[in-house]
């Protein structure tokens, strides 16, 4: 399997959509949690030779018809080049289906990442209302079906060859809070998983701008290990990048990440309800540099 195979499965849809927009069928990341120590240490992303993980696709799919949605994992441990083509050696290349898979990590020479850290290549290829076939032309896997829409991703599973620093945690979104136009923080209203908040529709212009803000949970931002300027080892706190996606209104922007001058937020975005009643779907994810993600999905009721 070479680079070129997954980006065959690129995403399809409408490139001038913004960021924010759900619009087609879309992946939002892929959940990384070490099975083997769940109970000891809950949401740790990294594993050890012989360790299980298991690896947990978000996406949404906006057809009006429900449609099945097929996966192909293919996991990489061991990198080959030629000439400028990357690929796997037999010995290192796993294919696992569906859009929840278990992986044991083997015993391999891994590659590394530019920190020269052990790590296995991880490609997720999603097919909405189609198959995942390969080309007899190009030898290259394709989505086929009509209507059919794919998407794309690849990961990285850090391999824990030495316990020499704390493994790496996904972060967890713990609180999305709805703050009306005119209003201030501490009237804003929890945005539960369970009831959909009911707001008031656009009925003037301008339309007026509401606030989501969210929140995760403390521990979240981990200490650890990097490099400065002059290549020494320090530790610092890792930066979040929050990601923002709505199926219906205006969002102002997709992504916000954790700043120098504000590194525990608020992580905020701006939201304008449609003008036309009805159900609105947002997604919300975050991620951290070293593979921890995290999404929960919310509604609201537009009135």
């Amino acid at each position: 399997m070479t680079a070129a195979a997954a980006l065959a499965l690129g995403a399809c849809g409408d490139e001038l959509a913004p960021a924010w927009s759900i619009r087609a069928f879309r992946l939002f990341g892929a959940k990384i949690v070490n099975v083997t120590r769940l109970a000891a240490d809950p949401g740790v992303t990294e594993a050890a030779p012989d360790e299980e993980v298991r690896l947990t696709l978000s996406y949404v799919d906006p057809a009006t018809t429900p449609r099945p949605v097929n996966v192909t994992w293919v996991f990489c441990a061991e990198a080959t080049v030629v000439g400028t083509t990357f690929g796997c050696s037999a010995r290192g290349l796993r294919v696992i289906t569906g859009p929840e898979v278990t992986y044991q990590v083997p015993r391999l020479e891994y590659s590394v990442d530019p920190a020269n850290r052990p790590r296995i290549q991880v490609i997720a290829m999603a097919c909405a209302g189609g198959t995942i076939d390969l080309d007899p032309a190009t030898r290259l896997p394709r989505c086929q079906g009509e209507g059919a829409q794919s998407w794309v991703m690849t990961r990285s599973l850090l391999v824990r060859t030495a316990e020499t620093v704390a493994p790496n945690h996904n972060p967890a979104i713990d609180r999305v809070t709805f703050i009306r136009s005119g209003l201030t923080t501490p009237e804003g209203v929890p945005v539960e998983a369970t009831v959909p908040l009911r707001v008031p529709r656009c009925a003037a212009d301008p339309c007026p701008e509401h606030t989501i803000d969210l929140g995760v949970a403390a521990g979240s931002r981990e200490i650890q290990p990097t490099f400065d300027l002059q290549g020494n080892r320090v530790m610092t706190q890792e930066r979040i990048q929050f990601g923002f996606f709505a199926d219906k209104g205006t969002l102002d922007n997709a992504f916000r990440v954790d700043s120098a001058v504000a590194p525990d937020g608020p992580i905020r975005s701006k939201w304008q309800a449609p003008r036309e009643p009805g159900t609105v779907r947002f997604f919300f994810t975050a991620q951290d540099t070293r593979g921890g993600f995290d999404w929960v999905e919310r509604t609201l009721v537009v009135e």
